[in-house]
């Protein structure tokens, strides 16, 4: 056996082959040595050598800077809130797996309640079809990122031209071309795929600072930080941070002033760059969107720390050393004083109710609405239909498997009328149907007036190139031709824009074409809120929606309270619907601000007249800034939006109206101040009621003369005659009168009060206007005078001071918090009024007057703590609307410390505004009546006056 083995042996070595056996096992001998020495012995070090590295710098945010009152009361600070976040790791590189992981982390964040929060030009609209989210400027600026070239002009026309459509599909399938490679697959449902498509667009676009964490969903919830966490293993990349969100104290009374802060935007970044090279801002900054928060931007802000990165070429961090800390930011003391803004809005809000149901009528009478301003009333009918309009009942609740039986019968009548109303409308718009809207009722005539509206919005209608003064455009407008007629005449002449029918190339005739457009314009008719709230409100005047049913949902609702007994009390008639709906008005359950009725806002503005700054900066109605901060709800955005009362307009800074009686001040100066224009600064003149002068002749608004006045006489009883005449003496030259003449006189004085600049307030404002036209009725405030509250506030402080014009401020005080430093803020003096004191005192003393003896002096004569000062204003518009009232004043009269401003758009007369500034001086001055004030009820005005006071 061992000689059979030595034998094989040796054959073994006398093969040929032998010696590539014996160098293969020295070579294999030499690689196995090798790889050892690489990768045990000298391993790290060429590891070292093969990685390249990059050094990094990331920012950390420093805390934003907190906002109190001019006393110290905390109106804005900051909370620690959790995001989800997620960055590129590298360790999912697989497109199935990196979308089906980005959906887990959606699921996770949506099962919990929360909401992504990244933007994405992209959106799925009511009607589950793809649009873009965002204007024409930003669409062509996504394409050229989605489709990776330099420049918006690099792109083709197919590519500008591109739908939603298109590149949704583009970016969710196309892995052939050099853009998006996503490919999400078709088991996504187009909402989830457009969710994934929001997350990996924005890593890409993020691709070249991986190192710095996209934020996903803002301020989540413990269970989605905890689901998030339990599960991070399976989603690499994806974690939780902690940050801090912006809080707001008692918001409704000081949204307007502080405004909100939320997440920058592409275009708000390269604003801010340009803007301050100082800082640098990125993706994942929240800044101040509006109000304070976004005028003191660089002075809230925190400064940013820095640490140091150590990125692979994989973008992973692999070393982090801290360079500096972040430091917080200052904080602002605003000049306002919350428990007077506070008290200033609340004794508006009851003003306004009470005007409110001082013109509410039991009926359908509307007064002198469509005539004349001076006594318009509020049918109930108006209330009812306000109820629906504004979405204060919820009308999508009636069809709800909890709806109560009264929210089922409504829905029904309302579903029976919709469907008769839809065939109606179907049956006026087939073209052998001629008939014009003055032989239809006024209800289709309002839903074919709507028709056109939403033709010409959408851009289907091609208004803009309509020939107006062609007979067919003029017969429609008219009323004298019908709708269809009018359509048809606009597909023959090509102003129907065909292609967003995309009714493709196909050869359509003239009729068959008008058949597309018709079955497209009952589709947009069906499930369209706009045309359901017109069909609501016809089915409230032609009495098929009773006020009881409308009154009962109000408690099915839980919109205003309300029990069992009630209901049964409405529905047996022992308590009417008109009586409910006035009994919740007065107990604020139904505010102005909900129903939208006229009025419904207002302004409050009290200044410091010795500094020029704000103690009360108020309007009415306001939002809840803590629901637009750091990221909005869009379901109370939108119910923000869709509310008619506008409650994000700041009314003090941009709602202008005409100033009525309240620029006789200027005209009064004017009057005193220009060389000959009276013969001595106490001259009286006639009043005749009627100045004959001009033609047409306008009258004083008394019908009784005031008889021989003076200039402060004048002011007193807001007489119009002699302002007539003072504006007519502006005017001439020899015994011309020459309207430019008068007019540059009266701007000259009115800007000498600051009424042709904003009034520097530190927040967004309209342009003044300064009239322009007609220099007779420019001197009683008309013409196209147009100035905003806080224009008006600046105008009575410089009077109430005697000439020092200041822009109006905001700011207090800022605590620089690195230093713990308090810097005070002055108001800068605009220009100085240098009158004579002649003039000072004819116009304080007719301001006194009006108070005294004037058209207010029955609602200020119990008034004993402080004597004010002012002047009305009553300015009509529109003889549809009610009278703009206007109230301007300061106290005390031979001291003043501060002015006010107060004015109601829409508010009637302006003793209703001079009655609210009554209450607010006794809560001002009289400490021991601020509860009673306070705590008072809503009650109809003293003031019953309807006529155009002044």
């Amino acid at each position: 056996m061992l000689d059979n083995l030595l034998t094989t042996l040796k054959n073994i070595f006398k093969s040929r082959l032998i010696p590539i056996v014996i160098i293969y096992v020295i070579l294999f001998f030499i690689v196995v040595v090798r790889m050892f020495t690489l990768q045990i012995v000298k391993g790290d070090t060429y590891i070292d050598k093969t990685i390249t590295t990059t050094k990094k710098e990331r920012d950390i945010k420093g805390s934003r800077g907190k906002i109190y009152d001019c006393n110290g009361k905390l109106l804005a600070s900051n909370e620690l809130s959790y995001n989800v976040i997620i960055e590129d790791t590298g360790e999912v590189t697989d497109n199935a797996q990196k979308n089906a992981m980005i959906h887990k982390m959606l699921n996770i964040i949506k099962k919990n309640g929360d909401k992504v929060d990244i933007s994405f030009p992209i959106k799925l609209s009511k009607d589950n079809k793809l649009e873009f989210s965002v204007d024409e400027n930003s669409v062509l600026r996504f394409k050229r990122d989605a489709y990776f070239v330099k420049s918006v002009e690099e792109l083709t026309e197919e590519q500008i031209n591109a739908t939603a459509e298109e590149m949704f599909e583009y970016m969710k399938n196309d892995i052939s071309s050099k853009g998006p490679k996503f490919d999400i697959s078709d088991e996504y449902t187009t909402e989830e795929a457009l969710d994934i498509m929001k997350i990996r667009y924005s890593m890409l676009i993020n691709s070249y600072t991986k190192y710095i964490p996209i934020i996903v969903s803002s301020e989540v919830k413990n269970s989605t930080v905890i689901a998030i966490k339990e599960n991070c293993a399976e989603m690499p990349g994806v974690s939780i941070s902690e940050d801090t969100k912006r809080l707001y104290y008692d918001s409704k009374y000081f949204s307007n002033i502080i405004g909100y802060t939320g997440a920058v935007t592409n275009e708000e970044l390269e604003e801010l760059e340009d803007k301050d090279d100082n800082y640098s801002y990125n993706i994942s900054d929240q800044i101040g969107k509006t109000g304070i928060e976004s005028s003191m931007e660089s002075v809230l802000r925190g400064e940013k720390g820095k640490e140091a990165l150590i990125i692979d070429n994989n973008s992973r961090i692999i070393e982090n050393n801290k360079i500096n800390d972040p430091v917080a930011g200052n904080d602002i003391y605003l000049t306002i004083d919350a428990d007077l803004q506070k008290a200033c809005y609340d004794i508006l809000e009851k003003k306004l109710a009470g005007i409110l149901i001082s013109k509410i009528n039991n009926s359908t009478d509307a007064g002198t609405k469509g005539e004349s301003a001076s006594d318009i009333r509020i049918p109930i009918y108006d209330v009812f239909n306000s109820l629906i309009h504004n979405n204060i009942i919820d009308t999508n609740h009636f069809k709800a498997k909890k709806a109560s039986q009264t929210e089922k019968k409504v829905y029904k009548t309302f579903k029976n009328n919709r469907k008769i109303i839809i065939n109606n409308i179907n049956r006026y718009l087939k073209l052998e149907n001629k008939k014009s809207s003055v032989n239809l009722s006024d209800e289709y005539t309002e839903y074919l007036k709507y028709i056109y509206s939403m033709l010409s919005d959408s851009g289907l209608l091609k208004t803009d190139e309509i020939d107006t003064t062609d007979k067919h455009y003029t017969d429609y407008y008219n009323g004298k031709t019908s709708l269809s007629s009018f359509l048809e005449y606009s597909i023959i002449n090509n102003y129907i824009d065909f292609d967003i029918l995309d009714i493709g190339d196909k050869f359509y005739t003239t009729a068959e074409l008008y058949d597309v457009l018709r079955e497209y314009i009952i589709g947009k008719l069906k499930n369209n809120v706009s045309v359901d709230k017109l069909i609501y409100k016809h089915m409230i005047y032609n009495y098929k929606i009773t006020g009881k049913d409308l009154c009962i949902i109000l408690i099915d609702q839980k919109i205003v309270s309300g029990n069992k007994e009630d209901i049964r009390m409405l529905d047996t008639g022992m308590t009417s619907s008109y009586d409910f709906i006035i009994g919740k008005i007065k107990k604020l359950e139904l505010t102005p601000a909900m129903l939208a009725l006229d009025p419904c806002s207002g302004s409050v503005v009290i200044t410091d007249v010795n500094t020029g700054k704000v103690k009360a900066y108020v309007t009415y109605p306001t939002y809840d800034n803590n629901k637009f901060a750091n990221m909005i709800n869009s379901e109370y955005y939108n119910v923000v939006m869709n509310n008619s009362s506008y409650p994000l307009m700041n009314r003090p800074s941009m709602q202008k109206t005409a100033p009525g009686s309240t620029f006789k001040m200027v005209t009064s100066a004017a009057a005193l101040e220009e060389i000959g224009i009276l013969s001595s600064p106490g001259e009286k003149i006639m009043d005749k009621h009627t100045f004959k002068e001009v033609n047409p002749s306008p009258k004083c608004w008394s019908n009784t003369s005031h008889g021989k006045i003076n200039v402060s006489d004048a002011l007193k009883h807001s007489c119009n005659y002699y302002y007539y005449e003072i504006g007519y003496r502006l005017g001439l030259t020899g015994d011309i009168l020459n309207h430019n003449k008068g007019l540059n006189t009266l701007e000259k004085y009115a800007t000498m009060f600051g009424l042709n600049k904003p009034s520097g307030i530190e927040l967004s404002e309209a342009a003044p206007q300064i009239s322009d036209t007609d220099c007779v009725r420019s001197a009683i405030g008309q013409g196209t005078n147009s100035f905003t509250p806080a224009g008006l506030a600046r105008y009575v402080t410089t009077i109430a001071n005697s000439g020092i014009c200041y822009d109006l401020t905001l700011i207090d005080k800022i605590h620089k918090t690195a230093k713990d430093k308090f810097v005070s803020n002055k108001a800068k003096v605009h220009n100085n009024v240098n009158f004579s004191s002649t003039t000072w005192t004819y116009i304080h003393n007719g301001m006194r007057k009006v108070i005294t003896g004037g058209s207010v002096a029955s609602l200020f004569k119990n008034v004993k703590i402080v004597d004010v000062a002012g002047k009305t204003g009553t300015a009509q518009e529109n003889v549809s609307k009610p009278n703009h009232a206007l109230f301007v004043s300061y106290a005390p009269y031979d001291n003043p410390e501060i002015s006010m401003t107060t004015v109601i758009p829409n508010g009637y007369t302006s003793g209703n505004a001079a009655e609210l500034a009554r209450d607010i001086y006794i809560y001002y001055y009289d400490k021991d009546k601020r509860k009673e004030i306070l705590n008072s009820k809503v009650t109809k005005p003293e003031n019953q006056s309807h006529a155009f006071s002044d």
